[in-house]
């Protein structure tokens, strides 16, 4: 009799958690779900911002040079990533400054990457950004930045 005791206890325990699960998901208010689509919205800028990172070759096409006559870079822009030794480090301080530049100038970059040989790259980020609802946004505007609620 007890085995079937603790059995019991085992089950009555299980359906308090879920129902507690359901009354705390049924609780949430909009501000709730505001702050966590914030957040997958600041995970998908932080991928983007990754994927761009170890996915450019900078060197292919003369990337920077075609920006700068996009005016997506200025040319002092263009020198500080010159002046850098490592590709790595060139690719960084692009992605870095790409968080400053207006959604125009990001979807001209998007473009610069297909006219250098990279359409590979701006395929995987243009449906990315269509599928979270960002398309003519620059989605690493917002890296950094304090969420807001609206």
């Amino acid at each position: 009799m007890n085995i079937h005791t603790e059995q019991r206890e085992t089950t009555v325990t299980v359906v308090v958690s879920e129902t507690s699960q359901a009354v705390a998901a049924a609780s949430q208010t909009d501000e709730d779900v505001i702050i966590r689509l914030r957040r997958l919205d600041s995970s998908l800028e932080w991928m983007i911002h990754q994927f761009l990172v170890h996915a450019i070759d900078i060197k292919r096409g003369n990337l920077i040079d075609k920006l700068v006559a996009k005016h997506v870079l200025s040319s002092v822009e263009r020198e500080g990533i010159k002046k850098l030794k490592k590709a790595d480090d060139k690719v960084n301080n692009l992605v870095m400054m790409l968080r400053a530049k207006s959604a125009a100038e990001f979807d001209s970059f998007l473009a610069t990457l297909s006219e250098t040989g990279q359409q590979s790259v701006a395929d995987v980020v243009r449906p990315a950004l269509r599928t979270a609802g960002q398309t003519g946004q620059n989605p690493l505007q917002q890296l950094g930045k304090p969420t807001q609620l609206l």
